[in-house]
């Protein structure tokens, strides 16, 4: 009785104002459940604003560990009243192991719960610090996601990975615009501070790579006094300048934390089209391979999937990189990220940095599972559409606006792809079917 109306036990054979109180407790939360669910059926936005919310999350663990101790309470108040001990030996102990059963098991779920719901509160407090909020664009919002790589044998940090993901803010159709490292001249937007030092591109020669921006003002105060990392405004502004997109957001990745994510859910199932080498051009004698196929990559593998270079090129890589990312937002279920949230939380603060505020979460939530019902579009700056020693901008500004205009059209055509060649999911119409 206790179990599936906490109280009842007690108002029946017991206290009936211990009973009475526990029942109406009880009735008050079912009808506050009922009342929720009614109000936020069809606002799934609301519902993430909420569980993205610090104080709701605190009120909800504070609210479980109540709610757990009271029913315990009343779950050994019960044993209490069956008098266990003027029983047979047998029903005496059947009593005793069934009440411990539940305890242990109401206990352990209320600790679960209670870490599932302390874990991204504290992600959140964490990573998504900023405040200041960036509305749509002409409907739409461009975040750029950028796979940052720094270690031993590096001098600074280089951002290798580049992709801007322009959202459609009602629908979430998304176009992925990806820009390799190796970009040269790239023009900084109009008020940009690098704008006086380069006014005609980044054109200090070969090493004057879209990727080297960071490295080459990371410690320039002088020309970002009120930023906290001038290397990743300048870079902001070098991306703008090159797609003439404005950037709402950013989300840095660390590939390395990146590695921990994925093995936190469990891994992630990629079709793999041709045979892709773990090991560089220093290490050829690992001779250690990810064979084509549909596998299921852990951490370590899924980071070579992006990131392999060796028998391929920069472009190819890049093509990868985008099928990656479109496995991980259809396999990413919200069931998935609670089952495994302790996991997530605890790779996620080693995995990021952005600059959008807590309160968006929500928003963002919405538009990623609005996102997986629609194709997802690709297009790459990269050769033979795009010279990358001497790009023509304006040429490339017309081919992202065109791409964006397509995506929003109801009756876009999609290009099948090519299903060999990893390039395909570079510049195509629908990612699903290029990868």
């Amino acid at each position: 009785m206790t179990i599936v109306a906490p109280g009842s036990a007690q108002y029946t054979v017991g206290r009936r104002w211990v009973g009475a109180l526990a029942l109406f407790v009880w009735g008050c939360l079912l009808v506050a459940g009922a009342v929720l669910f009614w109000r936020y059926r069809t606002d799934r936005s609301g519902v993430f604003d909420a569980f993205t919310d610090t104080n709701v999350l605190l009120g909800a663990r504070f609210g479980v560990a109540v709610v757990a101790i009271a029913w315990i309470a009343l779950l050994i108040d019960a044993w209490r009243m069956a008098r266990p001990f003027r029983l047979n030996f047998a029903r005496g102990a059947l009593i005793m192991v069934v009440n411990t059963a539940l305890v242990l098991g109401l206990g352990a779920s209320a600790v679960v719960a209670s870490q599932a719901i302390d874990a991204p509160r504290q992600v959140i407090k964490d990573v998504f610090t900023a405040t200041k909020t960036s509305e749509p664009l002409h409907g739409r919002y461009n975040v750029l996601l950028l796979g940052s790589d720094s270690g031993r044998d590096r001098i600074g940090v280089r951002p290798d990975s580049m992709t801007v993901a322009s959202i459609d803010a009602d629908t979430g159709r998304t176009v992925l615009v990806s820009l390799p490292r190796n970009l040269q001249n790239v023009p900084f937007r109009k008020d940009s501070p690098m704008r006086t030092l380069y006014p005609n591109g980044y054109n200090c020669g070969p090493q004057c790579l879209l990727n080297a921006v960071h490295t080459t003002t990371e410690h320039r105060k002088d020309l970002y006094p009120d930023s906290d990392d001038p290397g990743l405004d300048a870079t902001i502004d070098a991306i703008e300048g090159a797609t003439n997109l404005t950037i709402n957001y950013f989300v840095m990745v660390n590939l390395k934390g990146f590695r921990s994510l994925i093995d936190a859910v469990g891994g992630v199932e990629v079709d793999v089209k041709t045979r892709i080498a773990k090991f560089g051009s220093t290490t050829v004698y690992k001779q250690q391979y990810i064979e084509p196929g549909k596998r299921v990559l852990n951490g370590e593998d899924a980071l070579w999937y992006a990131r392999s270079r060796y028998g391929a090129d920069d472009y190819v890589r890049m093509g990868r990189q985008k099928c990656l990312m479109k496995y991980m937002a259809d396999q990413l279920s919200p069931q998935k990220v609670v089952l495994n949230a302790q996991e997530i939380a605890t790779s996620s603060k080693r995995l990021l940095r952005t600059n959008m505020p807590a309160k968006e979460l929500g928003q963002f939530a919405d538009l990623v599972l609005k996102s997986r019902g629609e194709r997802i579009a690709s297009v790459s700056l990269v050769p033979p559409e795009v010279n990358v020693q001497s790009p023509d901008f304006d040429a490339i500004h017309a081919m992202i606006a065109e791409k964006i205009a397509d995506s929003e059209k109801e009756d876009a055509s999609t290009s099948p792809g090519a299903p060999d060649k990893p390039k395909s999911a570079n510049t195509t119409d629908d990612l699903a079917k290029a990868c």
